[in-house]
């Protein structure tokens, strides 16, 4: 019975249905419904995600670098007023978001709703990704209590991955994007190949390198799927307007985005001697060693099955969905790695869909391993002989696995010290400009300093533009904070030096809140407030360590914050 148009309608978040009415038109790609487990629907999913995400809120939060500058933007868009030029790049689709609640935070008067219904978002986007990682796993095993494992283990290994919970809880995007890919492939296993689309141009407004693979599907839906042309049309013309208009609007420069990520960080694998080389090596240490091992087992195991014909057509459509997740985060890897030996940044959350991609085949590689031991073995011996070799090899990788679960574990202080710092350093620069005179005051004194991650966020409190924030003793030539001018410094991270460094005399603390510290030099600036006591011992600036490159300062980081990082009393 054809499904009136009515039903067919942009994202209908359908459970469980057989697939004649769920798919538009199904093809030999699409899982017939009896070879899906049953599955609660997406509404569900959705309000659970985002019901978490709201209690997270209770605990201390902020966002970080590239958040506060989409949030300064939303706001200067909502003011008709858009200079993007020295942030970072512009996504568009946080900002589909984050615009409007810039307009309903100017409406009830508050600078902080924004920040917090952006990270509510991008968590609710986290989470999201780790339930999809859980129910491809358990599809492609078939559902069962094997199926509830697999989708267990992809839960955890994308959850427990290098970063995921501190970018996913900053409000950076990646963890949203890798919810929106996964989400895709199970819309397109399901048949619903404009859902997929819909949902990959999502992933496209937030990472260019979605593009490529967008643009191959929709070539494919092209020829394949005639009635979806128009669809496709319109996001070809969408998403690069998306993309490039705001950023002639608010820099003049069509493609500063693509110049700002090709001007990386000295940390940056692209100064590497092998970048590409470089980018394999930060992927390795972004999935742990049982977790890449299972993925790729299970993409053997798939690969042999599929191409020998083995099993049913059931097992086998289930092959093909394994071989296209591990295919799909193959060819992201290359991608980065190709850009980066390129010149762009090669951030390590970039590589964010194969690290979800490898999740889920963790999770299908851990089930495929005894079902393997288990087959092998009963050719040689009895079912029960074959199902107890099979246990036994089992506790075996549970035993080597136990060190890498007890890593993990441990840490869970370090991430939640380090995501309860960076809430406490936005608290406190808030209680500092208070104890300071307010932003006016600060504004007259001219030249406003901070360090280098600490721009957008200064800026967004004091309403200013991101450029208006300078800082000092960045890589050379170094920045002076001549006078007149206030300082704002803190540490970017509790194992690191102050920053910024003050390269002039005659600073003087005018408020100082925990661990940031606000410090004037009013020279020719009436408004300008004026500290008291010492002035501050003008030095010269070292780099600080890199946290990501340096494990000494990696493991300072996890140190008991103690009076040293103490919150404002307000």
């Amino acid at each position: 019975m054809r499904a009136p148009a009515a039903q067919l309608r942009f994202l209908r978040l359908r459970g469980d249905r057989p697939e004649a009415t769920v798919a538009e038109r199904p093809g030999e790609d699409a899982v017939p419904a009896e070879d899906v487990p049953r599955r609660l629907q997406m509404r569900w999913v959705l309000a659970a995600c985002l019901a978490i995400s709201a209690l997270t809120l209770l605990l201390p939060s902020t966002p970080t670098y590239d958040p506060w500058a989409w949030l300064l933007w939303g706001r200067q868009v909502v003011e008709i007023d858009l200079v993007t030029t020295g942030g970072p790049s512009w996504k568009p689709l946080p900002m589909l978001f984050i615009v409007p609640f810039q307009g309903v935070g100017e409406l009830i008067g508050s600078d902080q709703f924004a920040p917090y219904a952006w990270l509510w978002i991008a968590r609710a986007g986290g989470l999201l990704a780790c339930v999809m990682a859980f129910r491809l796993a358990r599809r492609i095993i078939g559902g069962g209590a094997a199926g509830a494992f697999a989708g267990v283990i992809a839960f955890a290994s994308l959850f427990s991955s290098f970063k995921y919970v501190r970018d996913s809880a900053l409000g950076n995007s990646e963890p949203l994007m890798a919810a929106l890919a996964l989400w895709a492939f199970e819309r397109h296993l399901d048949g619903r190949r404009d859902h997929a689309l819909y949902l990959g141009a999502g992933a496209a407004l937030m990472r260019p390198e979605v593009w490529p693979f967008l643009g191959l599907y929709g070539l494919w839906l092209w020829f394949r799927d005639p009635h979806l042309r128009l669809r496709l049309a319109a996001l070809a013309v969408a998403i690069p307007a998306l993309w490039f208009l705001p950023e002639q609007w608010g820099s003049g420069d069509w493609f500063r985005a693509a110049n700002r990520a090709n001007d990386p960080r000295p940390s940056s694998p692209a100064f590497a001697d092998f970048p590409a080389g470089e980018i394999l090596r930060r992927y390795k240490a972004t999935v742990v060693e049982p977790v890449a091992g299972a993925g790729i087992f299970a993409v053997l195991v798939a690969a042999v099955r599929y191409f020998r014909r083995l099993g049913p057509s059931s097992e086998r459509r289930r092959d093909w969905a394994t071989l296209a997740l591990g295919a799909g985060g193959a060819a992201w890897l290359a991608l980065v790695a190709g850009m980066t030996q390129g010149g762009y940044a090669g951030n390590q959350r970039y590589l964010i869909i194969p690290t979800a991609a490898i999740s889920v085949l963790a999770g299908v590689g851990v089930i495929r391993f005894p079902q393997g031991i288990a087959w092998l073995a009963r050719r040689r011996f009895s079912p029960v002989v074959a199902r107890g070799i099979a246990l036994a090899l089992c506790a075996v990788f549970a035993v080597g696995t136990a060190p890498v679960i007890a890593k993990k574990v441990d840490q869970i202080e370090t991430i939640s010290n380090s995501l309860e710092y960076e809430a406490i350093v936005w608290e406190n620069l808030q209680a500092a400009i208070d104890e300071a005179g307010g932003e006016q005051a600060l504004i007259s004194c001219v030249g406003l300093f901070s360090g280098a991650f600490q721009t957008q966020m200064i800026a967004y409190e004091l309403h200013l533009k991101g450029l208006r924030i300078g800082w000092a003793g960045d890589a050379p030539p170094a920045k002076r904070t001549t006078p007149p001018a206030a300082v704002f410094r803190t540490r970017t991270d509790p194992a690191l030096a102050r920053v910024p460094a003050i390269t002039e005399p005659g600073f003087r603390a005018v408020a100082r809140v925990g661990d940031f510290t606000i410090l004037t030099n009013p020279i020719g600036a009436p408004g300008c407030p004026r500290g008291s006591g010492p002035a501050h011992e003008p030095a010269p600036y070292r780099d600080p360590p890199d946290l990501l490159t340096d494990a000494t300062n990696a493991a300072a980081a996890s140190v008991a914050f103690g009076d040293r990082f103490q919150r404002p009393g307000r």
